[in-house]
C-alpha cells in the first residue's frame, strides 16, 4: 500500500472513522445500554428446568 497517496490516507481514515462512530453508537453509548435494559427486562421469564411449570392464578374464587 502507497502511504504518499494523501487522498487514499484521508479516504480509510474517513472509513475507519465512519465505522469506530457506528461502533460506537450501536454497541457502547448510552441510548444502546438503555435498550439491551429495556429489552431484557421487558421479555417473558423463560425456565430452563426440566420439571413442570406451575402459574399461580390471580383470580381466586371467593368464598
Amino acid at each position: 500500500m502507497n502511504f504518499g497517496n494523501p487522498i487514499l490516507v484521508t479516504l480509510l481514515s474517513i472509513v475507519a472513522a465512519t465505522a469506530g462512530a457506528w461502533i460506537w453508537r450501536h454497541f457502547v453509548s448510552t441510548d444502546a445500554r438503555w435498550e439491551r435494559r429495556r429489552r431484557r427486562s421487558n421479555t417473558r421469564v423463560s425456565s430452563t428446568a426440566k420439571r413442570p411449570m406451575v402459574r399461580f392464578s390471580v383470580r381466586v374464587p371467593k368464598g
